[in-house]
């Protein structure tokens, strides 16, 4: 089933796809270094930025707060390309929506992680009484963390947005780097233990609003990466931009041109598919 014959979308209701100078894209999470450089190689060896990354535009600013793509802007900035290829949205749209993920942890006993839990200063640590991860319960709660034996233990701490940015950083650090991390969105200890092998916990946090996520990203602090979790209302995928057009020194206006040109061919060609299920890739 192709793009016209599914539902009929036009030009105008595509993604809004537009190529930007890389000064204006503002990043609101570190970058994960490991996986950046992967990309790296992957981007030198294909010559193309296949997925393009997705910003949000709000209060008619020019800058662009990246909310998925760290890892590859990162990537071709070291690759010194000047503009790059984004999905613009409306920070505000009502149909954004703005979610978390958890990290399920491996290759740690319960106590090691406890111990080095327990030399971040300025936390208060608890065991939980029940097993509830809700994540509302209080505005000091930085996250909880549910271990291999199913007991929860509740991290919190006082302070301004920014204090508990800085707090979580601490937190994420235990782990980043020392041992296997993955994002997941489910806390299930039975499938969790059945996916990873050597797990130890699940760390859950709570997610960021869109204000929240405006106040750090102006008060140049930034997120621990894999935390923040964006649902769009619609994505391209498989855009395929060579990065030859991306490094072509030329004014960007002009390489705006060449992209709707090329997506206007596309529609004419009946190229874009569009699907309305839940989409698993298994070759990212």
């Amino acid at each position: 089933m192709n793009l016209q014959e599914s539902v009929k979308l036009k030009i105008g209701e595509l993604p809004d796809l537009k190529i930007v100078s890389m000064d204006d894209v503002l990043f609101h999470e570190e970058c994960d270094n490991e996986r950046s450089g992967s990309l790296l190689m992957y981007l030198q060896k294909e010559g193309r930025l296949k997925n393009p990354p997705v910003v949000g535009y709000y209060n008619g600013t020019k800058k662009l707060i990246l909310l998925d793509g760290a890892n590859r802007v990162t990537a071709l900035k070291n690759l010194d390309i000047r503009h790059i290829i984004v999905q613009r949205i409306d920070l505000f749209d009502e149909d954004l929506l703005f979610l978390h993920w958890h990290h399920a942890v491996e290759k740690f006993s319960k106590d090691e992680f406890l111990n080095k839990l327990h030399k971040i200063d300025g936390i208060t640590i608890t065991q939980a009484n029940s097993d509830d991860l809700n994540m509302n319960e209080n505005d000091d709660l930085i996250t909880k963390i549910k271990f291999h034996d199913g007991h929860i233990y509740k991290v919190t701490a006082g302070g301004d947005l920014f204090h508990k940015v800085h707090i979580l950083k601490q937190v994420t650090n235990i782990y980043k780097g020392f041992a296997f991390m993955d994002r997941v969105s489910y806390t299930n200890l039975d499938h969790l233990k059945k996916h990873y092998p050597d797990f130890c916990a699940v760390v859950c946090f709570r997610k960021i609003t869109k204000e929240e996520l405006i106040q750090v990203v102006e008060g140049n602090q930034y997120l621990p990466s894999g935390i923040t979790r964006i649902i769009l209302p619609k994505r391209a995928l498989r855009l395929n931009v060579p990065l030859d057009i991306l490094r072509f020194d030329a004014p960007v206006e002009e390489k705006n041109h060449w992209l709707q040109e090329r997506i206007t061919l596309q529609v004419q060609d009946k190229s874009i598919r569009f699907y309305y299920e839940p989409t698993f890739l298994f070759d990212e």
